[in-house]
């Protein structure tokens, strides 16, 4: 998968449970502590691929929107006459 921990929070106990072992998507991932199920592995590939995803974003993307402008203005400026079409 991504090389990322496999450890998930119980959201009744907030105990550290682990998937061990290769689980199937409809396997279901039991508290270690108070036994409440915690979370289907299916679910827990797609939230773990989700937050990747968000990371690999917030990583790339440039939040200060008034430098880009700018920073367009200037190359539109620099770069002379454009041809027709």
């Amino acid at each position: 998968m991504f090389q990322r921990t496999r450890k998930v929070a119980c959201p009744e106990c907030n105990g550290s449970n682990f998937w061990h072992g290769n689980p199937k998507p409809t396997d279901v991932l039991v508290c270690r502590y108070c036994s409440a199920a915690v979370i289907t592995y299916a679910k827990y590939v797609e939230q773990a691929a989700q937050h990747e995803a968000e990371r690999l974003l917030a990583e790339f993307i440039e939040t200060d929107i008034s430098r880009d402008l700018a920073h367009l203005k200037a190359v539109l400026a620099a770069t002379g006459p454009r041809p027709s079409l």
